[in-house]
């Protein structure tokens, strides 16, 4: 494992004494340009001071010269001044403009007229008028010169308002040349100073920072190859000291930190192994859990179909055998009929063609009625045909409901499929003294016929009106006689077309209505709120397999507390056939 950069684009050494060396000669640089600047300034100071110190002293000078008349003095108190240091020239100038004393003998570079500049001019006349002394940066042929002019006052000067000047011109290249020199003589010394401060910092560098540094450089390259980390010897005990123990001690806790790592990696790797095995036996025991439901589930449906398979069997084979001898009744009963009718007319012959009978005669007629008999038994025989009928439209009711011999899908009126399960369930329709019945109200939209499981759709109407009739009765036992009159238990049927592909069938009721939790878990398996012993809970949840999973329809319930309930069934009617093939 690699801590350490295997090597320098450049040394530590190089790179510290170039910081150290481009500093101070950036230091240097600076410091030499503020000294430069400095001279200069005190140069031009001391020479402004020089200059004003010769043109006091002309002034102080002048004015005794002047007042004693004395010309010759003036000349040589103005030459004596000229011989000073960088001096150019000296000059007194009346109030008029006239060079009273001058340092060169024929006027020299002292320009006065026309051949004055403008700005010494100017201040020439400003220091005469105003009496303030004036100093200005003149270019006098070749040559860069600094005048000074100083105005004093006398009183053989016939000008009013004005003054006279004493005028002194100093050389300022001279000024240049002496700053030059001590700027030259600042920075060799400056440089040999800056080259000596380089040496001894390197040396000192190289020994406390660099060569411990370089020591400690060599044995992280070596822990490179070894891992490991062996502190150099004669370390200082300073901050590169303090550096090399920290990384002995950063090594040996990464030493253990690898271990601790690759120990918690094999942890993880076991844990996440241990995870994995939990999560697939969870996965295995959920889903054996799902089998289990399925099948517990599937067995219930399964007995619950072969319970209806066998009351279809039953009811079939029952309808079957009570359909042939009420046939055979029903048949003889027209015959019966006529018989009776041709005997009793040969009673009424004899009686036209005997009309004294004898003794015995009148007395078995009177004995059986013969005239009531006469009467009353064309009405026995009509009560009769009335029984045989009913009978005969339960026996067609029950055949149909059981529908046995329609197992595969066939064309099939829903209507009949709702008219024989209410046929079935006449008997619980039906007022009776202690129950006072409930209303049947029919609004069928003209159907088709649709491809369907008949016998299976009737199992559903079924489930749904025992449901409706089951919550109604119950409704009627927590209500007043006054309260049912008012509101008569009724259930509506309606059908309709939704549209060519759809049909619709609404069976509702004005029961007392279900909770939200009660509806969201109806068609749940085993949910059931009747009492045990009285219902399953598999009737509505096999309902909604028959609609939905073998018709592709749908099965809803919608309903509210005191609100009753609504089952909505939609089956399509030509989907069922390319479903079942």
């Amino acid at each position: 494992m690699s801590y350490y950069p295997q090597s320098f684009k450049r040394s530590l050494t190089k790179q510290l004494l170039a910081g150290f060396g481009m500093s101070l000669i950036t230091v240097g640089l600076s410091s030499m340009w503020v000294n430069y600047h400095l001279v200069r300034s005190d140069l031009k100071q001391q020479v402004r001071e020089r200059a004003q110190s010769i043109t006091q002293g002309l002034e102080f000078a002048t004015e005794g010269s002047l007042e004693l008349g004395h010309a010759s003095n003036l000349r040589r108190v103005v030459q004596n001044y000229a011989t000073l240091p960088a001096v150019v020239q000296i000059a007194i100038v009346s109030p008029d403009g006239r060079i009273l004393a001058h340092s060169s003998s024929d006027g020299g570079a002292m320009p006065s007229g026309e051949g004055i500049s403008i700005p010494l001019k100017q201040a020439m006349e400003l220091a005469a008028s105003t009496g303030r002394s004036q100093t200005l940066y003149e270019t006098i042929g070749d040559r860069k010169v600094l005048v000074d002019i100083l105005p004093f006052s006398s009183y053989i000067f016939e000008t009013q308002g004005k003054r006279g000047l004493a005028i002194a011109i100093l050389d300022l290249q001279q000024i240049e040349q002496d700053s030059w020199h001590t700027f030259f003589t600042s920075t060799v010394t400056m440089t040999v100073g800056t080259i000596g401060i380089l040496v001894l910092m390197g040396l000192a560098l190289h020994k406390t920072i660099l060569g411990p540094l370089k020591r400690l450089n060599c044995a992280l390259e070596r822990s490179q190859k070894t891992e490991t980390f062996n502190l150099p010897s004669a370390m200082p005990d300073n901050e590169i000291g303090f550096l090399a123990k920290t990384f002995e001690k950063v090594f040996q806790k990464l030493e253990k930190h690898e271990q601790l790592q690759k120990e918690i990696e094999e942890r993880k790797l076991a844990v996440a192994a241990l995870r994995e095995s939990e999560t697939r036996e969870r996965a295995k025991s959920e889903q054996l859990a799902c089998t289990l439901e399925d099948l517990t589930q599937a067995q219930s449906q399964l007995i619950q179909t072969e319970k209806m398979s066998s009351l279809g069997q039953m009811v079939a084979g029952v309808a079957h055998e009570i359909n042939n001898p009420v046939n055979f009744i029903h048949g003889n009963l027209s015959h019966a009929k006529d018989y009776i009718r041709d005997l009793l007319n040969l009673v009424k012959l004899y009686q036209r063609e005997y009309p004294q009978p004898t003794a015995a005669i009148e007395e078995e007629m009177e004995a059986v009625e013969l005239d009531f008999l006469s009467e009353d038994l064309g009405k026995l025989l009509g009560s009769m045909k009335v029984g045989t009928d009913r009978i005969r439209d339960i026996v067609c009711s029950l055949r149909m409901f059981s529908r046995l011999d329609e197992a595969e899908i066939k064309q099939a009126d829903l209507h009949d499929g709702i008219d024989s399960t209410l046929m079935i369930l006449h008997h619980r329709l039906k007022p009776k003294p202690e129950y006072p019945g409930i209303q049947i109200i029919k609004a069928y939209d003209r159907l088709p016929e649709i491809g369907c499981y008949a016998g299976q759709l009737n199992q559903v109407f079924m489930n749904i009106l025992s449901n409706a009739i089951d919550a109604l009765d119950e409704y009627n036992r927590s209500r007043t006689a006054k309260e049912i009159q008012l509101s008569p238990s009724t259930i509506w049927i309606r059908t309709a077309i939704i549209d060519r592909d759809w049909v619709e069938i609404r069976i509702s009721d004005n029961g007392p209505g279900m909770s939200e939790e009660v509806r969201s878990k109806l068609f749940d398996p085993f949910f059931t709120t009747k009492a045990v012993g009285q219902g399953t809970g598999l009737g509505l949840s096999i309902s909604y397999q028959i609609v939905v999973d073998k018709h592709g329809g749908s099965l809803q319930c919608y309903s509210g507390v005191g609100l009753g309930a609504e089952f909505a069934i939609r089956i399509p009617t030509r989907q069922t056939l390319e479903r079942a093939a």
